[in-house]
């Protein structure tokens, strides 16, 4: 017998043929009792997206819910309990895992169980097993459609204020997620346009210190609006003066003009580019200064070619000096008068009389005689000593201190006690 079993196992021991039949047998043998018996197994199945149902009872309600599903909670992991044949159906398309709102009927915050429908097996476990969620009143709110500007056109061009369509936006959703929401603001990047557009624009929503509430908060997708934008040439042209002011030859007779001045003298113009070589200055508005004997100051508006826009909103200041012709008359030996001489004191002058020149408009010089002109010397304050002091004149009415003109200019004066 013993010579018998070892001869077997030689047997098996030297032949491969029969080992491979063995392996191949266990395996098919293994086979059959597991799909005989089909026992169960336990899996967990991660990253399971979790969903709404009955939404539309909230609505009814006239409820929604605060926040966004991904921003509370995106995904579960499921733990089931399936048949040793399904193992292979265990795919995350094959779950369905959800928040069932049937239940809720009033604002604020509410723990709800997450629920899971596999297509295989039965569910053991779901981690995390329950959300909190806030519920508030659903509304509607109008809000404005701001414009922010990034980057800029290149020198030599300018962008227009841009027409948006349209200018306000409603948005619904949670009243506590609406009320946050201040305005939407759409961003129009000018960096390097050279031309012009009109196209559809997203917007973002702002609070009230201008940080970006997040859209998803809200029951519809925000809507786009049409920015129309002008990308126009620009330059910079002197301010015609001289052909805005009418009558300049023409003012009240004896009077003439002495100056004219204006501010700003250019400023920036923009229109299309074809317009624009052929301008070389702005006018004004006419004015006419006839029959004018006082200066003018008046505020005037830019009168640019048609095609032409001025960027300033400013009027122009002008500012136009007019005055009387003025005339030479001479009057020679005119006695200087002392004034205001110390008690006890007496001045000698080196000179008793001037000659003066009177230089003023006519109308005044033609009335003005001799006997009017007074050149005086102030002694107030002064001690024996010699001093030289200038020739003062008293004013005749309508006259200043520059229409006189003395000569000499001063005078040697010795002041002596009596």
């Amino acid at each position: 017998m013993k010579k018998f079993f070892n001869a077997v196992w030689r047997l098996f021991r030297g032949n491969l043929v029969l080992k491979i039949m063995a392996i191949l047998f266990s395996v098919i043998l293994w086979s059959y009792v597991l799909s005989e018996t089909n026992p169960p197994r336990e899996r967990v199945v991660p990253d399971i997206p979790v969903g709404y149902k009955n939404t539309e009872d909230l609505e009814a309600q006239g409820l929604v819910i605060s926040e966004s599903l991904s921003e509370v909670l995106e995904t579960v992991d499921i733990k089931v309990e399936v048949n040793q044949n399904e193992l292979k159906y265990l795919k995350t398309d094959n779950f369905e895992a959800y928040i069932d709102l049937s239940a809720v009927r009033e604002t604020g915050y509410h723990t709800i169980k997450i629920k899971a429908d596999p297509t295989y097996g039965e569910v053991l476990n779901i981690n995390p097993s329950e959300i909190t969620i806030y519920v508030d009143k659903y509304v509607t709110n109008t809000i404005p459609v701001n414009i922010e500007y990034a980057g800029s056109v290149p020198d030599g061009y300018y962008a227009n204020e841009p027409v948006i369509t349209p200018s306000v936006i409603d948005i619904s959703g949670a009243k506590i997620d609406v009320e946050k929401v201040a305005s939407a603001l759409c961003t129009i990047d000018l960096d390097g346009l050279t031309e012009g557009y009109n196209k559809s624009m997203g917007v973002s929503l702002l609070d009230n210190d201008g940080n970006i509430v997040d859209e998803s908060l809200f029951t519809e997708s925000l809507p786009s609006v049409i920015v129309g934008l002008d990308i126009l040439s620009m330059k910079t042209v002197p301010v015609d003066i001289e052909n805005s002011i009418l009558g300049q030859d023409n003012i009240a007779a004896g009077y003439e003009i002495t100056d004219i001045s204006y501010v700003p003298e250019n400023v920036s113009i923009v229109g299309e580019k074809s317009v624009l070589n052929g301008v070389k200055s702005v006018p004004l508005m006419a004015y006419s200064i006839s029959g004018a004997a006082e200066d003018v100051v008046v505020l005037l508006d830019y009168e640019p070619p048609e095609g032409v826009s001025v960027l300033s909103t400013e009027k122009v200041q002008v500012y136009i000096s007019i005055r009387e012709i003025s005339e030479v008359k001479e009057f020679s030996n005119i006695d200087i008068q002392q004034k205001n001489i110390s008690r006890g004191l007496k001045a000698k002058i080196d000179i008793n009389t001037v000659d003066v020149t009177v230089i003023a408009g006519i109308s005044r010089l033609s009335a003005l005689d001799k006997s009017d002109i007074v050149p005086y010397i102030d002694l107030e304050g002064l001690e024996p000593n010699v001093y030289n002091l200038e020739i003062q004149f008293e004013l005749p009415e309508g006259f200043a201190k520059e229409n006189f003109t003395s000569s000499p200019l001063m005078v040697t004066v010795t002041v002596s006690e009596k």
